[in-house]
């Protein structure tokens, strides 16, 4: 006789096994849905399955929704007749979401490749740089690309990937605005014109020394390599930062700030983990599942979709090469029991 533990093991080993089987049923009809081959007896089909069980209906709503609030992606997918959840401005969430082929359906997927790619061209010209940024950047690099900018004082900056900087040096300043992304700088020593990097509203001052700068949403990151570096928030005034407001960071420190607040507290870091890049590697350490896949993301075009629940999975510590971004991304997703399916280069699943 089983142990309960064991009892208890093999119990939550079927209920896995019978939600993905509902995870993957409610993927294959909702692609056949929204293709061109779907007939009144498929959509027929779909409605008994959906009303059979409450799980057949919430996973497909789950579909539904994941990409509901992106409106500019609606008319890629949609196709007349289709059932789908309405949303609360109306009109069908749409989204697309597939991880195997087989049988039947496989054969009726081929109508949706098409829908698949303008979605992914529109997905990524609203999450890439905007016409703006592209416009008055003075030197950028496109995703997963890396870049060395010898600047005129004789100070470097290496841009990491999908990052963009203006550049304005002028009598008694050096100033270099990172509109977006993660660059680290060399500065060239000159007393009488200070260095500084302005990101978020907040600003990285130095006279010499070695520190990156990173673009993280409502706030920035900073990380000191070499030599110190003041940081002041954007609650302070350029003239008279109050002592709340600003950090002085040594080699081997780190902080973060956000737009309206006070810079968080100093952290010890290894720099060398933080700019791995710098080496063609991104370094992830202790990070959660979904955590690692958004900065594995940050290297590859398109988007990567998290499927899985992310309960049971370990934390994710990984070396990967940036020119072998894909392959690591497999093999990252092997260790915890998981597949990687691409739909296209630029949509790729991890369940």
């Amino acid at each position: 006789m089983s142990e309960p533990n064991d009892r208890q093991a093999s119990t939550r080993h079927a209920g896995h096994a019978r939600h993905d089987r509902i995870d993957e049923a409610a993927q294959d009809w909702f692609l056949l849905l929204r293709s061109s081959e779907a007939t009144g007896a498929d959509r027929a089909r779909f409605r008994t399955w959906r009303d059979a069980d409450p799980r057949h209906r919430h996973a497909y709503d789950e579909l539904c929704d994941l990409w509901g609030d992106i409106d500019d992606l609606r008319g890629a997918f949609a196709a007349p007749g289709m059932p789908s959840r309405q949303g609360p401005r109306g009109g069908d969430n749409a989204a697309a979401i597939a991880t195997r082929r087989r049988g039947p359906v496989r054969r009726r997927r081929q109508g949706v490749w098409a829908g698949l790619m303008a979605a992914c061209v529109a997905l990524l010209l609203i999450a890439g740089p905007d016409m703006a940024t592209r416009i008055i950047a003075d030197h950028r690099t496109g995703v997963g690309e890396q870049a060395r900018v010898d600047l005129a004082d004789g100070s470097v900056a290496w841009l990491n990937t999908d990052t963009a900087i203006t550049v304005d040096y002028a009598a008694g300043q050096r100033h270099v605005s990172l509109l977006h992304g993660e660059a680290q700088f060399e500065v060239a020593k000159d007393p009488d014109r200070p260095f500084a990097v302005l990101s978020r509203k907040g600003r990285s001052r130095a006279l010499g020394t070695i520190f990156t700068v990173r673009d993280q949403g409502p706030g920035a990151t900073v990380t000191v390599s070499q030599g110190m570096v003041e940081v002041t928030s954007p609650v302070a005034r350029d003239d008279t930062p109050a002592p709340a407001s600003h950090r002085m960071l040594r080699a081997g420190e780190q902080v973060r700030y956000s737009e309206g607040a006070t810079p968080g507290p100093v952290r010890r870091v290894n720099p060398k983990s933080s700019t791995a890049w710098r080496k063609g590697f991104i370094a992830i350490k202790d990070l959660p599942l979904a955590d690692a896949l958004v900065e594995i993301d940050r290297y590859r075009p398109g988007r990567i979709v998290l499927l899985a629940g992310t309960t049971d999975l370990e934390t994710v510590t990984a070396r990967l090469s940036i020119r072998a971004v894909d392959n690591g991304l497999e093999a990252l997703a092997a260790t915890h029991g998981l597949t990687v399916t691409r739909l296209t280069d630029y949509l790729v699943l991890v369940r």
